[in-house]
């Protein structure tokens, strides 16, 4: 089921940075695009053969890798890497009070990849979900300067009943030097405020 290879920015310790987020999603992504959509689904259900509401234990007997262990916002939340492939870096698994799941982030970010690649792997994503869900709901998208750093994010959620995922770009960018990430959040429950966000 779980094959082994930030949610919130500020929650990570960066400022509006989002933890970078396999190579599986990735591949049903490119597949997907250009199919016919067909009924909007009841559920956005998690990535990684996860299910909402899975307790921990039985993640735990699945021999799961996880690095890390902390607690955000009152959750507990796993960090777990080893993932094969190109792209994926890492997953964290947020559990409610329960101790089960209720949300996932997958975060990217391949030293490789230029730009370009960035973009085009952001546009698939974005291509797949708005086939699935609609259009999103603009959550965030600037670009400004902040000391000598050039930061940009784009953030789009989609939602369904009980569910959601966000998909996010952010980049920054000091002269030739550039750090950028796309993450995918995924949660059982609706996002907080999924009012619109202009470019500021």
């Amino acid at each position: 089921m779980f094959n082994t290879v930030g949610s919130e920015f500020e929650e990570r310790g960066v400022v509006k940075v989002l933890w970078p987020a396999w190579v599986v999603i990735f591949a049903a992504i490119v597949s997907a695009h250009g199919q016919t959509p067909g009924p909007a689904p009841a559920e956005i259900n998690p990535p990684l053969g996860l299910y909402w509401g899975e307790p921990q234990q039985q993640i735990e007997a699945q021999r799961v890798p996880v690095v890390e262990r902390a607690v955000v916002r009152q959750r507990d939340a796993w960090t777990v890497e080893g993932f094969t492939g190109q792209g994926l870096r890492r997953a964290i698994l947020y559990f409610g009070p329960e101790k089960t799941l209720v949300e996932v982030e997958l975060q990217y970010q391949e030293p490789t990849w230029t730009f370009d690649d960035y973009q085009a792997f952001f546009a698939s994503a974005r291509t797949n979900f708005q086939e699935k869900y609609g259009q999103p709901v603009i959550l965030a998208r600037y670009k400004e300067p902040l000391a000598d750093v050039v930061e940009t994010l784009v953030c789009l959620l989609w939602r369904v009943t009980g569910s959601s995922v966000r998909l996010c770009y952010y980049s920054a960018e000091r002269g030739v030097d550039a750090w950028r990430v796309v993450s995918l959040h995924y949660r059982c429950e609706p996002m907080d405020e999924p009012t619109l966000q202009a470019s500021r």
